[in-house]
């Protein structure tokens, strides 16, 4: 009988781990090359002044959603990480206008949603 329980902790344990943490989304597609490296993209939140002028390229807007009660909730930094790297993909040099969004939804344990403009400078 305590083979049986300890395979099945075993085997809840392992299928929990296994489970992917987040699910990303974007209005941007995933099959863009990234033209400018993501590291290098500047965040710029709603309200902060942007350095130069610029053109505007296109929105941006992404979504993480935790997908299990066990995981920690998605945080800025990687709303952050995933901009630039949608960023890159468009050429762009900086995210202007970043406004976040943070909750519970029906389908997840939490999410994080941001959104900006991607600028490219002149």
């Amino acid at each position: 009988m305590t083979s049986i329980r300890l395979f099945s902790a075993v085997l809840l344990s392992a299928a929990l781990t296994g489970c992917a943490a987040y699910r990303t989304s974007s209005n941007i597609e995933d099959s863009a090359r990234s033209a400018v490296a993501s590291q290098r993209i500047q965040i710029f939140p709603s309200g902060s002044e942007l350095p130069r002028a610029h053109q505007l390229i296109r929105k941006i807007e992404i979504s993480i959603k935790k997908l299990t009660l066990f995981h920690s909730d998605p945080t800025r930094d990687q709303a952050n990480a995933e901009l630039q790297k949608k960023a890159g993909a468009l050429g762009c040099d900086a995210v202007a206008n970043v406004q976040y969004q943070t909750g519970i939804g029906l389908t997840t344990w939490g999410y994080i949603d941001a959104q900006g403009d991607c600028v490219k400078f002149r």
